[in-house]
């Protein structure tokens, strides 16, 4: 607009925009860091994943599309990082929880053709499920994320021990999603991978065939998704990728977890960005699902607020398998409906966004993870999927930062060059603390790994001093002095670790061993 036309009133509003720190129309000023899309939106969408894949902190693939067209697909870093081998866009990465609205499209399937009522009780399909919660938990409430079970992905032995391992279905059912409830089904929104493996069992009694073939036979046949599937192990799959941790000071390989037992129908499927985009077209139709079902699966459960770990919102936003919500521009304050899930499984990361109302598709694949105690990985993700929503919808969008150092790596380098202690009251002032403990647990290992071993023996035992309530540190540090030659130092924290948790039988055999240890010195 130019200046003779300006109004008063304009002027007001000038004024107010930019003390807010922007101005709409020509002559924008944006707040630092952010950018007009322009008119070239493809470029913008480039621009923006070679830059945050340049961070380090991405590699996968990208798809976009708008009005049913693909109008952007790239991949990004390694598939495979020991024979470099470059990820595309029809490399194969673990959707993880993403996999979750299959299982719901699967649920509701079977709801259109009368096999299941959303009110049918978890015992109606599994008599065997304890009958004092399984005869009030229903199909709504697992769906939903309201049935009280309490998540074994958030047990103390889920990440070293049971994810390793191979189980029936019925007997991990049994053993590990019918415990004690958190709360009375149906009175709130806590995320539960628990309800989504007794999905899973429940859909493979109805219809006597395995969760992998309805899988097979309901959904990726008929979309012709042929690069889509159900994770064995076993599998040899063409174009799969590796999946990796990013440390603060290595790539290593992602841990082993056993695919058909604990993920499971919450999720074990793969899939391709080319694919997941024929799966979204396929939303918009009734050639999986009639439209009033599909519609229950995109509305929210606003009835019940969200657990507090949640976000702790009054109104739940999950509607069957989907996240449903608008997004506002933190800058132009434009409202996007989207519709979308995230996933997190060791090694990958996944994020998907159906902007419904624009007729627009944004899936993003990566195949790395974060150590324990790590979010920068999964950051990355979100706030790719994030800026790539404003591209889309042409508003301004923020260029990643350049990757600088991990507190870790800062952690370090003082302690190299001040002192352990030094670092120690560094981060008592400044250093950010993970919630769920074993913060410098990372850093403590590769102390000792590069021979500065008192130095990561006291970074350990400081880890146990801030978290005091965490048995598996306790566990760490105990190994630690153990393989360093100090059993007298195992064996007091060893039976700490089993005055918290009597009769643990891997703190059992690390005390004998140390037990042992001592008398032989």
């Amino acid at each position: 607009m130019a200046l003779r036309r300006w109004t008063l009133l304009g002027w007001i509003l000038a004024g107010w925009c930019v003390l807010g720190g922007y101005v709409t129309g020509e002559g924008v000023s944006l707040p630092k860091g952010y950018q007009e899309v322009g008119s070239d939106k493809v470029s913008a969408l480039k621009r923006l994943s070679q830059a945050t894949a340049d961070t380090g902190r991405f590699s996968g693939a990208i798809l976009v599309a708008e009005k049913g067209e693909i109008i952007y697909k790239e991949g990004f870093g390694l598939a495979n990082r020991e024979w470099n081998i470059p990820n595309t866009t029809d490399t194969k990465f673990r959707l993880a929880s993403v996999s979750k609205q299959f299982c719901t499209m699967l649920v509701m399937q079977l709801v259109q053709e009368g096999e299941i009522n959303l009110d049918d009780k978890i015992t109606d399909h599994l008599p065997y499920y304890r009958k004092d919660s399984g005869e009030r938990i229903t199909i709504h409430h697992l769906m939903a994320h309201q049935s009280g079970i309490k998540d074994f992905t958030a047990t103390f032995d889920y990440r070293g021990t049971t994810s390793r391992l191979s189980f029936d279905k019925d007997e991990f059912i049994k053993l590990h999603c019918s415990g004690d409830l958190s709360n009375e089904p149906g009175t709130i929104y806590s995320y539960c991978n628990a309800g989504y493996s007794i999905l899973g069992r429940i859909i493979e009694k109805v219809t006597r065939r395995t969760f992998e073939q309805n899988i097979q036979e309901r959904i990726f046949e008929p979309l012709g998704m042929t690069n889509s599937g159900y994770d064995r192990n076993r599998y040899v799959l063409e174009k799969r990728a590796s999946g990796y941790t990013r440390g603060p000071f290595e790539y290593s390989r992602a841990d082993y977890m056993d695919m058909d037992s604990s993920p499971g129908a919450a999720g074990s499927i793969y899939s391709t960005v080319e694919d997941m985009f024929l799966w979204d077209r396929a939303l918009y139709t009734d050639e999986l699902l009639d439209q009033k079902y599909r519609d229950l699966m995109f509305t929210p459960n606003r009835e019940v607020p969200e657990v507090k770990a949640a976000g702790g919102r009054a109104q739940s936003r999950y509607g069957y398998g989907w996240q449903i919500y608008t997004r506002t521009h933190p800058v132009t304050k434009h409202r996007t409906r989207v519709v979308n899930h995230g996933g997190a499984i060791n090694g990958f990361r996944a994020m998907e966004h159906r902007l419904v109302e624009d007729d627009a598709f944004i899936i993003v694949l990566c195949n790395q993870g974060d150590g324990f105690g790590g979010s920068e990985v999964w950051n990355t993700v979100v706030n790719l999927s994030n800026e790539l929503i404003h591209i889309v919808s042409d508003q301004p969008y923020r260029m990643p930062a350049k990757a600088g150092l991990t507190q870790n790596q800062k952690m370090y380098d003082k302690i190299k060059r001040d002192g352990v202690e030094a670092a120690i009251e560094w981060f008592e002032d400044k250093g950010k603390k993970a919630a769920w403990g074993g913060t410098n647990m990372t850093l403590a290992e590769q102390l000792i790994k590069d021979g500065r071993t008192d130095d990561g023996l006291r970074m350990m035992e400081f880890e146990i001093e801030s978290s005091p309530g965490k048995v598996w540190i306790l566990r760490k540090t105990a190994e630690a002095y153990l393989s360093n030659g100090r059993p007298v130092e195992a064996l007091a924290l060893l039976e700490k670790g089993l005055e918290q948790k009597p009769g643990d039988e891997k703190l059992t055999t690390l005390k004998a061993e140390a037990q042992k240890d001592v008398k032989g010195n």
